[in-house]
């Protein structure tokens, strides 16, 4: 059996034999996930059994395999971030494997065990426990801070490295466990750069601030609520909506009568949209303002009205990055240009859990762990080191401002922790 034929075959084998058991949606195979949920409950631990035991034949076979978790929404509306940062690590494994790395003197091949979390903590937790129990060497996701922080205690508890490309929320490193880890900046110090950023640079006089009451939103607001605060700022008002808001008329007429030259949003790129078109529809013509704005959905959304628009985005821009080829090399595998941010830092958070596995000479989770623990790496978004948390020593972040249709980076400001 080649080696090819092995790796496909066992993969296949345990994301059916799990998706059986869990009942979880499969992101690849929809078909067999419907198939395999309406089987009766005997039927599921037979399967599993018979599955799991030729899988581990497989394993046994040849060459060692070192299978690498990934979660992050492969369906719904972040299903393109979710893709993109998938392909990254298939990107990352692959330029593994043409090293044609070894352990213990036996060749050794990572592969890619992906799952779809669709952005529900729910199925975020169920994920993590599948990860579990198969032994992945480590994982790579979340997308959403929510779906991080609700899958952080089942890695934990079993040990395995969580390395997150794009959850920024402060709290997911704040939970006590030691398994947290991220190479994007954190919304505490994003938070802190952008309120500097409003009183320093754009010298708001007014600001209001909204947040969706999400992970992501809410530790955003805060902490730009606290640094304004802790710099005897104006704030003119605070409010709120939910990441399921819709028609924002509401608070947005209510701010109007306040009269902000800023408007700090805490949520996320298709709400903001949202949020614009209907400041200008009210005639309220205070700046935008908050994270992750900067990509075509906010243009999309906000339909020609989010001209000034102001955002910030951890790390440096993308062609300002160390690893400038990365781009070239995304688009030649895969026949499409980055469209987002995540993918670089996709990229590094499996080359962080890759060279754990390497540095270890193991594919045990806890010795895994240890080693990223360590971790010290010229990475492609920039240079790698984690702290007591979990987070990165030190991050960039880069402002960008909405000129016509096109993003402009007009500041990179380098944030120490």
């Amino acid at each position: 059996m080649s080696d090819r034929f092995r790796d496909a075959t066992f993969l296949s084998l345990y994301q059916l034999a799990s998706a059986s058991v869990y009942q979880a949606p499969l992101s690849s195979d929809s078909f067999h996930g419907v198939f395999m949920r309406r089987l009766p409950p005997f039927v599921y631990s037979a399967l599993f059994l018979s599955l799991s035991a030729a899988a581990s034949s497989f394993a046994q076979a040849d060459d060692q395999v070192v299978r690498i978790g990934f979660a992050a929404p492969l369906t719904g509306p972040s299903a393109a971030d979710g893709k993109e940062m998938e392909n990254a690590v298939r990107l990352a494994i692959d330029d593994a494997n043409a090293r044609q790395p070894k352990l213990a003197g036996q060749a050794v091949k990572f592969a890619l065990v992906s799952q779809d979390d669709q952005s529900d903590p729910r199925i975020a937790a169920q994920i993590a426990q599948r990860f579990a129990d198969s032994g992945v060497a480590g994982v790579v996701g979340h997308f959403n801070s929510s779906c991080s922080i609700a899958a952080a205690r089942i890695y934990s508890d079993a040990g395995i490295a969580e390395v997150s490309p794009s959850s920024t929320g402060a709290a997911y490193t704040l939970q006590g466990y030691h398994t947290t880890f991220r190479v994007v900046g954190q919304d505490a110090v994003a938070g802190t750069t952008l309120a500097n950023y409003l009183l320093d640079t754009l010298h708001a006089k007014r600001i209001a601030i909204i947040d969706d009451q999400t992970d992501f939103g809410r530790g955003l607001a805060e902490r730009v609520e606290q640094t304004l605060r802790g710099r005897y700022a104006n704030i003119v008002a605070r409010d709120y909506v939910n990441d399921k808001t819709i028609d924002f008329s509401a608070v947005l007429t209510k701010i109007r009568g306040v009269n902000p030259d800023v408007i700090v949003f805490g949520g996320f790129d298709a709400q903001a949209g949202q949020v614009v078109r209907r400041m200008r529809g009210l005639g309220v013509h205070a700046t935008l303002a908050g994270e992750g704005f900067n990509n075509s959905i906010f243009i999309d959304m906000a339909k020609g009205n989010g001209e000034g628009t102001v955002t910030i985005q951890p790390g440096t821009p993308p062609e300002k990055l160390p690893g400038r080829d990365f781009q070239t090399r995304y688009q030649v595998r895969f026949g499409a240009p980055l469209q987002g941010f995540q993918g670089p830092y996709a990229y590094d958070a499996a080359n962080v859990l890759i060279h754990a596995v390497l540095k270890a000479q193991s594919g045990e989770p806890v010795k895994v762990l240890a080693a990223v623990k360590t971790t010290s790496l010229s990475g492609t978004t920039g240079p790698i080191r984690f702290d007591t948390n979990g987070d990165l020593a030190g991050s960039p972040y880069t402002v960008y401002r909405l000129t016509g249709s096109n993003w402009q980076d007009v500041a990179v400001i380098n944030s120490q922790r």
